[in-house]
């Protein structure tokens, strides 16, 4: 099972820090676990750093990019996403994304398909260890 918290920074923020991520995952981790009043103090840096996630967006950018079958629940504000390699739910949240998937092919699938959307998303597995900068496969040169 593969868990990861995924962000979308500012674009200054995220051209700033592009080399010196673990700054980043620091303060997430801060936030995540921090008590009152630490608390309110972290979430106003995170929410500085951040971008609001627009469902919408993320629905026409999964539909366009994921190369699988994209469902939505609405209710519980989530895509249901499946290919080949097996299923995993997207929980989208004010400002992060919680990607739980059966495989790590699966969520690999999903963090190139939301590079696609916005190269400036952060991908934090649930323990704030390991961290990386979802990206976009490069396009090869076209030659006449």
């Amino acid at each position: 099972m593969v868990r990861y918290w995924i962000y979308l920074l500012n674009d200054d923020v995220a051209s700033h820090y592009r080399h010196r991520a673990e700054k980043i995952v620091e303060l997430l981790r801060e936030h995540q676990y921090a008590k009152a009043p630490l608390k309110a103090i972290c979430r106003k840096q995170v929410e500085f750093i951040t971008e609001r996630l627009s469902f919408s967006r993320l629905e026409l950018g999964l539909k366009q990019y994921f190369a699988g079958r994209v469902g939505k629940n609405l209710e519980r504000n989530m895509f249901v996403l499946q290919n080949d390699s097996g299923e995993a739910l997207l929980v989208v949240q004010k400002r992060r994304l919680l990607l739980v998937a059966d495989s790590a092919p699966l969520a690999a699938d999903i963090g190139r398909a939301l590079a696609r959307i916005s190269p400036t998303f952060l991908a934090v597995d649930a323990d704030f260890v390991d961290y990386y900068w979802l990206s976009a496969p490069r396009q090869g040169r076209k030659f006449a």
